[in-house]
């Protein structure tokens, strides 16, 4: 999926004094079994990586410890800046020395690796080890990891985004409630006119900050199902009622002053900022965002609290949240080494060894059995809420929705154009035009 890397998510771990660095995409190769290909090699046994932070420290300590128990197989990791990943990884797969176990995003970037030959199927492997999974067994996984029938993928964090961040003290100072509502957002955004401090923190030159809030309305007003048949343009489009309505939620929200002057412009490291210098109320980002409040170098000098996202209609709560493996491991086909590969997922999908464990304590959600004993509250209720979701009937978890469509319709029209509705420099109407416009541009191509 990734063909252009400036305004990607890079959802992994942020820790505020590395954000704009270690990030990476990582993908594996396709081999149509996980017994068949080359099993060995005298090639260097990598891990390729996105974490940063603490969740990079923790994968350093992973690393370490296998290496400590297997002394004949000595891992090195890697962890590629977000500028340089889109171009480190696809130039590594097609070459002669791909890594041999990669993290990225799932989802459509598996497809697109299994499609290129490039992701090992680990099938078999995945079905004796399904149960080291606390949702291994779900549509969520498959969505994320499987394509047309087989796993390339293994599940490692989930994350959701159906939070706000809240700074106690301001909402104390102005007597104010955390939300319940859109309309309790807009009536908060009135209280603190004037007082030098923002509602909201969110700058969206990256993209993807703005489109989560369009992502959130969306599901609340058009159900998961519909946005899965927009997304794959067969039984809904994406200008359709319940798409339009949802963009002017968010177009409304920005008028209202929710959001800081030149929403527009600044970038995610900015909106960071904002929030932990105690300039904004409030901050709706995803649950990686609590590595960097359990991160020293970055905690703010308040205790943060989280809530539910708000609700366009509170007589018709939705239940169906955002998120997704936002983090997955698979092995590329042609390292090399994909019984060391192997080996690898072996121990650190075993719970004994506590990798999950390690990276919980981080503020990572993870879905090893028994992680969830290593996080603290807020970063529990996150998992909790994932858990409640995924044991509704039906499909209740979609993951971002870049991460559904091409580039050309996520990471330019989506990304942009939600922006642009924060901002006020684009209308409704021509967002779900210009979205539906590349959709079916992209189907035709």
């Amino acid at each position: 999926m990734v063909t252009t890397m400036s305004a990607r998510r890079r959802r992994a771990l942020t820790s505020l004094a590395v954000l704009a660095g270690s990030a990476v995409a990582l993908t594996g190769c396709g081999l149509s079994n996980s017994s068949s290909g080359a099993a060995s090699s005298s090639k260097a046994l990598t891990v390729w990586h996105q974490f940063s932070g603490e969740g990079a420290g923790a994968m350093d300590v992973v690393i370490s410890d296998y290496n400590k128990k297997n002394p004949d197989a000595k891992f090195k990791g890697r962890s590629i800046a977000n500028d340089e990943a889109n171009t480190v990884v696809r130039t590594g797969l097609s070459g002669n020395n791909p890594p041999t176990v990669l993290q990225y995003e799932g989802y459509q970037q598996t497809k697109d690796f299994v499609k290129a030959g490039q992701l090992l199927d680990i099938t078999d492997w995945y079905n004796q080890h399904v149960d080291d999974f606390t949702y291994g067994d779900s549509q969520a996984v498959k969505d994320a990891c499987e394509v047309d029938g087989k796993m390339y993928c293994i599940p490692w964090n989930v994350d959701t985004s159906e939070q706000l961040f809240i700074n106690p003290d301001i909402m104390s100072q102005y007597s104010l409630t955390a939300p319940k509502t859109v309309d309790d957002l807009k009536a908060i955004a009135g209280t603190l006119k004037g007082t030098g401090i923002n509602p909201v923190s969110l700058y969206a030159g990256d993209g993807w900050p703005a489109a989560h809030w369009w992502f959130l309305l969306t599901i609340q007003r058009c159900s998961v199902d519909t946005i899965v048949a927009a997304a794959n343009q067969d039984g809904a489009k994406w200008d359709d009622p319940c798409f339009l309505q949802s963009a002017q939620d968010l177009y409304d929200i920005g008028q209202a002053g929710v959001f800081p002057q030149g929403v527009e412009g600044q970038d995610y490291n900015a909106m960071l900022q904002l929030f932990l210098s105690g300039k904004a109320a409030l901050m709706n980002t995803g649950t990686w965002f609590n590595a960097t409040l359990a991160d020293k170098a970055t905690k703010p000098k308040f205790e943060t609290e989280a809530v539910a996202f708000p609700q366009v209609d509170p007589a018709k709560p939705s239940q169906q949240i955002l998120g997704g493996f936002t983090n997955v491991f698979g092995l590329p086909a042609n390292s090399g080494n994909t019984d060391a590969g192997l080996k690898f997922l072996d121990y650190i999908a075993d719970p004994a060894n506590g990798a999950g464990a390690k990276f919980a304590k981080t503020g990572l959600v993870n879905v090893i059995i028994g992680a969830d004993k290593e996080m603290e509250p807020r970063v529990k209720a996150s998992y909790d809420a994932i858990a409640a979701a995924l044991a509704l009937p039906g499909n209740n978890v979609i993951a971002y929705f870049e991460n559904l469509v091409p580039p050309s319709v996520g990471e330019d029209i989506m990304y942009n154009g939600t922006a642009a509705l924060t901002s006020g420099s684009m209308k409704p109407q021509d967002y779900v035009t210009q979205l539906q416009q590349a959709a079916e541009a992209a189907a035709a191509g």
